[in-house]
């Protein structure tokens, strides 16, 4: 009998397509695996696009929560009402449940359907929230070290929810009905003898969207220099935000059609509007994945608190400008109140490289203020970027390469093919000043949680002395924690160390005691690690030589 999976996905359109590798990846670990999804009703027709599932399960999970937060029912009934529609789902008896939504109610439907294996958050009967597989446990990570992370969400989706295997590409498939739609949604504007880019002004969050003016500017330069269609798409309430593009470019004296498609598709309708496209212009959106999906290039504006990295483009083939702006991307939480990074992204620029993605025209020089990156796939067969333009932080290079090698080898166990780092970090002196002050303060660590094991182990219990020993051992973690966040050299670790202290999943007082433990022991053996790879750059000689590959031990599993 083939294997069973079930994914729980329920919060946006993006985060769907963006499941497509996993789809592909799982049937590579499990070939003929049947593969079903939970999704909210209201994204059930893009989940209809995706490849490789059996069945897709609806819920108005929307409804769920509109209702929870204005009491029109109480708590109760509504899910009293949710666990009677999931109750099929139990008798599937599913060999994985992969839950790609973080939240609590995604959490316990995981743990309420049960399977042999869940990944993601579960949240058991007894209310404790756990997350399952270190993929997904990094991913939690990700908001607070954003700036060292090189893995895409498409990627940390595949191999938290299935593993490693060959490179596989978003796609989706778009019926011949739908296509053909979208062949007639053109014709009266010239259909296939006009070449047409998408644009899409809009975004979910204000933050992440550039300025409507910009984007009527920047078409307004390219249609001098080539002729071109422009298709709006979004929805109606991004309406004003499109009218003032438009407004824009006409004053700026575009002279290619404009064509509206806002408000006027379904989501199926739009992802093949999108396949007639020769470009999509935008900023970090949904319908930017479905554009990805059915082979469209895309020019990615990410401004605000966006991060390509995690979100942008994937695969080869696409490009991404981003401010060149110490503070960007900012963080989730951040009020800015300047948006200066939207300015940053001068028209003639966009325009530019318009240009150069779509005829092959020469890449835009002079620039300034920006930086440009182009997609492609890395040597581990993951969704990665390489810069084409403009200036990195030397410092953030370094460690973004250091920790996305560290990371594939601590969670797969295998090597990377990413080529190593060849030269010590830039701040390799404090760096390795710090890890030594470290290395006595993780030892003292895993002692501290070795004695309270065998204290929760006595009977009767010391009830003082364990209490005075666990304050000792929060204030010492506490203080190795502050530490460990002055560096990026060691701030991931701990990161991941406040996480997995948090991530405790054992019952009773002992075992809660052997998880702290192995949590311990687990960072210590991180920290050595890292330190071994930091000495091999300190030579008898000094560093090794400008270009020398040095091997950075592997960090296992555990």
């Amino acid at each position: 009998m083939s294997k069973q999976v079930l994914l729980i996905n329920i919060t946006r359109m993006g985060d769907l397509v963006q499941m497509g590798t996993l789809l592909q990846r799982l049937q590579y670990e499990w070939p003929g695996a049947a593969v079903d999804l939970v999704v909210d009703q209201r994204f059930a027709p893009i989940a209809k696009l995706l490849p490789h599932l059996r069945h897709i399960i609806e819920y108005d999970f929307h409804r769920l929560v509109d209702e929870s937060r204005a009491q029109t029912k109480d708590v109760v009934t509504l899910y009293r009402e949710m666990t009677g529609w999931a109750a099929p789902l139990i008798e599937a008896r599913y060999d994985r449940v992969v839950n790609l939504t973080f939240n609590r109610r995604s959490g316990l439907l995981a743990s309420y359907v049960g399977a042999k294996e869940i990944r993601g958050i579960a949240a058991p009967k007894d209310g404790d929230v756990a997350i399952h597989n270190p993929w997904m446990a990094y991913l939690t990570d990700v908001h607070s070290q954003r700036q060292f992370n090189h893995f895409n969400l498409v990627d940390i989706y595949a191999l938290g929810g299935s593993g490693t295997g060959p490179f596989a590409p978003l796609s989706l498939d778009i019926s011949p009905d739908t296509a053909q739609w979208a062949r007639d949604f053109f014709a009266p504007y010239g259909g296939q003898r006009m070449p047409w880019t998408a644009v899409q002004v809009g975004a979910s969050d204000p933050m992440k969207a550039w300025r409507p003016e910009l984007f009527g500017q920047t078409l307004a330069a390219l249609s001098r220099q080539t002729p071109l269609g422009y298709v709006f798409i979004g929805t109606e309430s991004e309406r004003k935000a499109i009218e003032t593009a438009q407004m824009a470019y006409r004053q700026a004296g575009g002279r290619g059609p404009l064509c509206d498609a806002v408000g006027r598709t379904t989501l199926p309708q739009l992802a093949a509007v999108l396949a007639q496209c020769r470009l999509l212009l935008t900023n970090d959106t949904g319908p930017m994945h479905l554009a990805v999906g059915v082979g469209t290039p895309v020019i990615d504006l990410s401004v605000g608190h966006v991060d390509f990295r995690e979100t942008g483009p994937y695969g080869p083939g696409h490009w991404i400008v981003q401010p060149d702006m110490g503070c960007a991307p900012c963080g989730f939480d951040q009020v800015c109140l300047h948006h200066a990074c939207k300015d940053r992204l001068v028209p003639d620029q966009i325009a530019a490289l318009c240009l150069h993605v779509l005829n092959g025209g020469a890449f835009p020089e002079k620039l300034t203020g920006i930086k440009i990156y182009r997609s492609r796939v890395d040597e581990d067969g993951l969704g990665s970027t390489e810069l084409h333009a403009g200036r990195e932080d030397p410092t953030v290079s370094w460690y973004g390469r250091f920790w996305r090698r560290f990371w594939f080898e601590q969670f797969t166990g295998r090597p990377s093919l990413v080529p190593m780092v060849s030269e010590p970090p830039p701040d390799w002196k404090e760096s390795m000043a710090l890890l030594d002050r470290l290395m006595p303060l993780a030892a003292r660590l895993v002692s501290r949680a070795e004695e309270l094991v065998r204290l929760t182990a006595r009977r009767p219990l010391p009830i003082s002395t364990l209490q005075q020993m666990q304050l000792e051992e929060s204030g010492e973690r506490q203080t190795v924690v502050a530490l460990s966040l002055q560096s990026p050299a060691t701030a991931s670790l701990a990161v991941a160390l406040v996480r997995d202290t948090h991530n405790d999943d054992g019952h009773e007082l002992t075992g809660m005691a052997e998880c702290r433990l192995a949590t311990y022991r687990r960072w210590r053996k991180r920290l050595h690690t890292v330190a071994a790879g930091f000495r091999s750059f300190n030579t008898a000689q000094g560093f090794a030589p400008r270009g020398t590959t040095v091997a950075i031990p592997m960090a296992r599993i555990g």
